[in-house]
Order: structure tokens, then sequence, then C-alpha cells
């Protein structure tokens, strides 16, 4: 075993990269080594459901399911002898693991219960094992955990792979109650529904059936709190049940968001000494913890505080908020004590409304977007005037989406009407559509919002400079250079002076210009530039270094994290181009660790707009390595609608472009070059260096025999890169290009000019573009009869594939060599010689002749002949036979 690996899946778990992870690392185990894989989470969560999934995942392995019983866990052996009676085997575990071919997956629910005997019998067979392949899968509760049990946290210092099922967000939960009770529940409701039960399913399921299904259906349904609930807090009290001094303490304590110190509580429960309190710790009641260097005492059961809050009163409750305000101002505290005057108050009240409305602003101002939604909304709440209400819940929103949680934006934008002419509510809506990939909403409301402004002649700088801002984004995400450029004009007009919004359209603004300008512009940072927005120059201006040849440039401008609050939409933009920049570099693991960060980025905050330029990178490095599972996997993912952005379109055209050329899988490929081409045609895309397309997909019109077509792809290119310093796209279209001469009949011509572009790339830190070149470069020389020149060509393309870890295209070089007879010399078995093998190998594997041929750059007919001396040296009449004749060799 190697030590524990981290990870927390999706609670959809196929589709999540910790499932996938877990499921190649079983996969790849070699015979003689185990794995243990340990996976908590509260009650309900899909511990055991991931672990099934798994399972049903590796093909070819045997599958033994047992649950570990408490009734059973002081009986020494049982559990094992129960795997083994599942197993239907006689013999010892060992003998049922560890034998040749053995492959064995053990999944052990509620591992807490497990006895010692077993548990240890397991482990260390896992951990040494000499001829078979055993996974173990343990799945625990983070919440049944007994004394003198397993330790779960033993468990997982102990595991290869540890992995934590994370509570349920709302959209699971809404799921969730439609599979329970039948019940759509609103959005709000399952809100409030995961807050009370802290996104357990198992007390989902409790909350759910507290009530009669059809309550659930209606809109604004009252959340009820289990009977259970109450009876177990009463267990818990036993004899100080009627403990006023007590149920002081606890009331104190639930009124309180965050729980308090043991100081504020003190105060709140008239409890000087603070005796009462440690009788409420010591029943286990409140627990005291760390939080943010100061102690802070809160319920032990989320489900207590559920009890108490909902049993407080609500002029208990108001009395309390005000009192805990007042201990606030006499400690200084001007927004906590602001937060309790909110919440204490008895209907509306302005003043105190306004005051936290300003604060909000200020927050928001010095990039605190959390701490101002909180502010916005408590504001909104207690607003006697209806607008000011509207307005201050608007701008929670928008401080919700500054801050990246689109999730709970979203939540609270379905709330609101739909009235066409308020403008900021357009311009909201258009800015949470922008982030989540929603083309048409988010250009008709941000499009309606300034067409609203220029109406009204509206002369509201503030509101001018956002929505123009927003129309900065709308043109990157279009791919609108000129546009963008154009607009970022316009917010720097409006808005004021060193403001956040003029300074991030100015960078902004910097890819429109290196794309319409063909160079990157001068890196100059603006007074007032905070670590946030130097993030987005860095953003830009690596993008930018990437697209003009300087990839080591740009890995150091996009490896930089600010961690500020509102940074994690930059830091996605930044994941997607570092990726892009390891794979430009050669540097395969880290672009792969950068995609999978990005994508749980992504996934975490809910912005999947950019999705696409991650998975493009991921598709391209799984293909290349000769991992087509997960490249498929990738493609799945990616974003094919129309109704999509550029940004989000190209890059998935391009990816498919890619994975169906390697593969070739012609019909895909022209698929997915007329997309491109579509696109092209709407939008321009050829911008030297921002979207490679035109190389590979000119190589796959000559494949198919397309010369005047890939001639006219490659020329256009060809002009347009001509006036840009960037040497790359020019090597890279040297292939097209040499091809084109060849196909013409200039052999000389195409060799001077494959010539060419190896020596342009070569000078160029770009081994990903430089193993192309070679490897297209040998299989044309190869088809010359140029044996030997072919074989030092692809030796060297294989030396550059292997040291970035392309496995698939390591063995393809090799194959190309064996096919040209020289990289194998010996005749292999069967009398076959080295290109009847691959010819045979590829037959065998259900290629037809047109493909083998494609494949290893021959005519139909020379795979045809090559394919009868196969079939008469190994005595074989159908291609249907090959399979097991090969095996047999």
């Amino acid at each position: 075993m190697v030590g524990p690996v981290y990870l927390t899946p999706s609670p959809r778990h196929a589709s999540s990269s910790a499932f996938r992870k877990v499921t190649e690392m079983v996969r790849d185990l070699e015979p003689g080594n185990g794995v243990l894989c340990v996976i908590t989470g509260p009650g309900g969560a899909g511990k055991s459901s991931f672990a099934r999934e798994l399972v049903k995942n590796l093909p070819g392995w045997s599958g033994v399911r047992v649950t570990a019983l408490s009734w059973r866990a002081d009986n020494e052996g049982s559990l094992l002898q129960h795997i083994l009676d599942r197993a239907n085997h006689e013999g010892d575990l060992r003998s049922l693991v560890d034998v040749e071919g053995a492959t064995t997956a053990i999944v052990v629910d509620d591992v807490h219960w497990a006895d010692q005997t077993s548990l240890r019998a397991l482990i260390e067979t896992a951990a040494t094992m000499k001829h078979g392949r055993l996974a173990l899968l343990f799945t625990a509760s983070d919440t049944e955990v007994s004394a003198g049990r397993p330790n779960t946290d033993d468990l997982r210092e102990m595991a290869d792979v540890a992995l934590t099922i994370p509570p349920m967000d709302v959209e699971d939960v809404r799921a969730f109650a439609l599979t329970t009770v039948g019940a759509h529940l609103a959005p709000f409701a399952a809100a409030e529904l995961r807050d009370l039960t802290g996104g357990r399913p198992n007390r989902i399921r409790e909350v759910l059936q507290a009530a009669p299904a059809d309550h659930w259906r209606n809109h604004d349904p009252k959340i009820p709190v289990p009977n259970t609930w109450r009876a177990a807090l009463l267990r818990r009290i036993g004899a100080h049940a009627e403990d006023t001094a007590l149920n002081k303490v606890l009331t104190s304590c639930a009124i309180l968001p965050d729980g308090g110190t043991s100081e504020l509580l003190q105060y709140l429960a008239d409890d000087p000494t603070g005796e009462t309190i440690d009788t409420a710790v010591s029943l286990g009641l409140l627990e005291l913890l760390p939080r943010y260097g100061v102690d802070h005492l809160t319920f032990t059961h989320p489900t207590d505080l559920a009890v108490v809050r909902t049993g407080t009163g609500p002029l208990e409750s108001s009395e309390l908020h005000l009192k805990a305000a007042r201990f606030y101002l006499e400690h200084h505290d001007q927004d906590s004590a602001l937060k309790h005057q909110a919440l204490g108050a008895r209907g509306s009240d302005d003043d105190t409304a306004e005051a936290i409305a300003q604060r909000g602003l200020e927050l928001g101002a010095s990039g605190h977007w959390r701490r101002a939604a909180r502010a916005y909304e408590l504001s909104s709440q207690i607003s006697s005037r209806p607008e000011d209400a509207h307005d201050r819940h608007l701008s929670g929103i928008e401080a919700l989406i500054a801050a990246s949680d689109l999730p709970q934006a979203r939540l609270y934008a379905g709330s609101l009407g739909h009235d066409s002419r308020d403008v900021k509510v357009d311009s909201m809506r258009g800015y949470l559509a922008l982030h989540e990939g929603r083309f048409s909403e988010a250009k008709g409301h941000i499009n309606r919002a300034w067409q609203t402004l220029e109406d009204a002649d509206s002369q509201d700088r503030s509101m001018r400079a956002r929505v123009a801002s927003r129309k900065v984004l709308l043109s990157l995400n279009s791919w609108e250079p000129e546009n963008l450029i154009a607009w970022a004009k316009i917010t720097d007009e409006w808005a004021l002076p060193g403001s956040p919004t003029q300074l991030e359209a100015r960078y902004i603004s910097l890819i429109g210009q290196g794309a319409v300008q063909g160079r990157v512009p001068d890196d100059v940072p603006l007074p007032g530039e905070t670590p946030i927005l130097a993030q987005r120059r860095n953003m830009a201006l690596g993008w930018l270094s990437l697209v003009h040849d300087d990839p080591v440039a740009a890995r150091q401008r996009l490896q930089g994290y600010s961690g500020a609050e509102g940074s994690e939409r930059i830091s996605l933009w930044m994941d997607a181009w570092l990726a892009r920049t390891y794979f430009v570099l050669g540097e395969w693991e880290s672009g792969v660790r950068a995609v999978e960060r990005g994508l749980a980025r992504a996934e975490r905050y809910g912005i999947r707009f950019l999705e696409p330029l991650l998975l493009w990178t991921g598709a391209s490095i799984a293909a290349y390595r000769g991992e087509r599972e997960l490249a498929r996997s990738y493609v799945n993912r990616l974003t094919f609608s129309h109704d999509a952005f550029v940004l989000q379109r190209v890059p998935s055209a391009m990816c498919r472009l890619l994975l169906a050329s390697l593969d070739n899988d012609m019909s895909s490929a022209m698929r997915a070059g007329r997309a491109l081409e579509s696109i092209n045609a709407e939008t321009n895309i050829s911008q030297p260096g921002f979207w490679p397309w035109e190389d590979v997909w000119a190589q796959q019109l000559l494949h198919a025999g397309k010369i005047e077509e890939a001639d006219a792809v490659t020329s256009r290119a060809e002009e347009i890169a001509a006036g840009s310093n960037i040497a790359s796209i020019k090597a890279k279209l040297g292939v097209p290009r040499a091809g084109i001469l060849m196909q013409r009949g200039d052999i000389e011509g195409g060799i001077k000019v494959f010539d060419q572009s190896l020596e342009q790339i070569e000078s160029l830190a770009m081994p990903s573009y430089q193993s192309r070149i070679l490897y297209e470069y040998g299989r044309v020389l190869r088809r010359l009869g140029r044996r030997r020149q072919a074989d030092e060509i692809f030796t060297r393309a294989g030396e550059v594939y292997e040291a970035m870890g392309a496995t698939e295209f390591v063995n393809r070089c090799n194959r190309e060599r064996r096919a040209g007879g020289l990289g194998t010399r010996t005749t292999g078995a069967g009398g076959l010689t080295p290109q009847e093998q691959e010819i045979a190998k590829l037959v065998a594997e259900g290629a037809t002749n047109r493909e083998v041929a494609r494949e290893l750059f021959l005519s139909a007919k020379t795979v045809e002949y090559h394919l009868t001396r196969v079939y008469r040296k190994l005595g074989v009449r159908t291609r249907n036979e090959l399979p097991r004749v090969l095996r047999e060799l």
C-alpha cells in the first residue's frame, strides 16, 4: 500500500472524477497487489451504491459483498467466514483471492461493526498479495461509531484511497424528495430542508416522512421537525428536563446562526459563572469547537438545534437577538450588532435596514462578497418599502454571483418576477446565464438591459457601467474580439475611475487586443489593482503568452491563485489555460491535475461554461496515452448544443476532431470539421494561435481525398498566419501543405516543407506539436519507401512521446517501425513478417481492410495481399479465426 489519496466524489458517482480515479487504480493493479478503499459519509449518502457501481465497472472481476452486523461485532472471525460463505469457498481467504489469475473485489458495508480478527485478516491479505489482485472496498458511517470499534480515521489512514461522500446540495435534496415522497420540492423548501438537516440523507428522509406526501406538494411547505428528534433530545437531557437555566442556555445558543463564544452565551443565558453551560457540554448537548482561533459553543447534534429553535417563541427569540446586539455594541463589533438588530426586529426597521445595506456595499467594495450577500438579504427582509426590499434582494444575488456561489444565486433568482423592463433583474439574470453557459438567455437579458437604459436615456453611471461590463463578458464568450474592445471602452467611460468594474474591463480587453492586433499587449498594472484584479491581468496575459509560442511564460502567469473571495471564476479560466499550457509543454501529469482541479471547481461553483476548454485538454491527453474509456468519458461531457457560447462550441468540436483523427474515425472527423467550418462562417475563429484547428482539419480532408478543399483551408490559414510571428502555427500547417504538394507530384517539395516544419517546431518548447509533426512525417516517408529515414523519424517521435507518457503513440511508432521492416528485423511467431503481424493484429481486433490501410498508410490492395499471406501461413480461412490463432501462437 502506498499511503492514502483523499478524494471527494460527486453524489452523481459514475460521472465524478473520484469514481474514475478509483476505478482506474483498481483496474491498473498488477498481479500480486491489493488496494484498500475506505468510503465514509453520513447515513444514506450513497456509500454502498458507490461501491456497487465501482464493482460493476470491473469487467472480469469476482465481486463479494457483505455487511458487518452490530450484533456480531464481538464474534471474532465471523465477518471473514461470512465472506467465504458468500463466495461459496471452503478454503481460507488467501486461497480465494491470492491465486494465479484471481481478480477479486470484496465490499464490506458498515465496516465500523467489523470484528477485529476479520478486519486484520482482510487488510493484511491485501498488503501481502503475491499472485492475485484484490480490491477491498470498505464503507463506514461517519456518525455510527462506538467505543472499542474500528476507528474510521485509522482505517482512512491505512487506506490507499479514502473517500468522503459529501452532504447533499439543494438539487440533490430535490431529487431525493422526488424519489422518496414523489414531490417536486420548491427550491427554497429544499434549501431550508438541507440547512435543517445538514444535507444528511437519513435526516432528510426522516423530515420528509414526518408529513404526508401531499404536504410536500405545496408551493411553500412548512418544514416539520420529526417527533423522533424531540424524543432523542429529551433522552439526552434526562433528569434535567425541568431545568429552566439549562433550557435558557440551549435557547440562547439556538438563536445564534453559527453558535457563539462562552462569554456571549453566559451573557444571553444569565449564566455568569458558566456552570449551566458546563452542564450542557457534559450532557453532550453542546460542544466547544475552535472557530477563527476562538472557541465557539455549538449544538453537538443538529437535530437538537432544530428542535430547540422551532420551540422558541418569536418574542423570546427577538429579545435574545436584541440582547446579543447590545453585547456586540459593548464589544465594538458593529457588523454583528447590526445583524442581530435585524434578526430581532419585529416587523420592518428601515433605519437598521439602511445601515445594513450600506455595510453590504462596503463589504462588496472590499471583496467580501459572501458577507455582503448576507447583509443585503437581511436588509431586504426588514425593509418596509417593497422597492427597497427588491433592490437589496437583487444586490444580494449579485454579491452571490461575485462570490462564485452560483447555485445559491440561482436559488434566490428563482424567487424574482419577470418584469421585462427591470434593468437590474435583466442584468443579473444575464450575468448568471453567462456563467452557466446559456447563450440565448444571457444575450437576451443583457441586450435588453442595455436597450432599456438607452430608451430611458438613463444617466445612472453605476448601472450603465455594470451592464456594459457584462457586454464585455458576453463578447468574450461569443468570441467577438472587436466588440469586446468596444464594450470595454464604453465600460471605461461610465465606470468610476479606478473602480474594480473599470479595471476588470480593461484587463479583459487585453484578450481582444491580442486577437485583433496579433501581438501580446504591454503588461502594465493599473493603479488601484488588487490581488484579485492582478489575477485577471495574469489570466489574460498568460493566455496570450500561450498563443504566442511562449508556454513557459504562460505557465508562470497562470499558476498564481489569489485565494480571494470571488476569484474562483478567474481561477477556472486559469485552470483551463494552464492545463492547455501543460499539454503543449508535454507536462501531461500536471495537465491532468489542472483539468481535474478545474472540473471540480466548475462543478462546485456551478460555472459550467468553461468545462469544454478543460475537457478538450483532458480528452487529448487521455487519447495519446491510450486511455480510451477516460477519453470517451471526457468527450461525453462536452457541449454540443447550438445554444451554447462559441467559447464552448469551438473546443468541443476541436476535441472531437482531434480524437477522431487519432482514431482514424473519418466520419466523426468530417462531422467535427464541418462543425468548425460552420462556426467560422458565423464567427471568425481563425485568429492565429487562439483556436488551432485548421492544420488538423486540412490533414483529415487530405486523408479523405479532398485535396482541393484541403488546399483552400491550408492556404487561408497560411495567409492569416503570415502576418504573425507565431512559428508553431506555420510549422503545424506545414504538415497538410507537404501532403498537398506530394499528392500533386512534388515529392521533394513536400519533403522540404516537412524539414522546415521540424526545424521551426524544434526551436520551441512544444513537444506535443513536435511529436505530431514527426509522426506524420514518418508515415509519409514509409509510404514513399524511404524506410531508413522513416525509421529514424519514428524513433525520434517515439522518444518524445515516451517522455510525455503518450503510451499509445509510443506503441504506434514502434508498430510503424516494424511495419517498415527496420524496427524489428526478426520473423514473428507463425513465420509472419513484422508488417504481416501488424495487419493480423489489427484485423483480429475487428478492423476492416480499409481501416487497416488507413492506420498503416497502405493501399487497400496491399492489405488484402498481406492478409492472404497471413491466412496461408497460419492455416486459417476467415478473419473470425484470427483472434484465436494469434492467442495460441
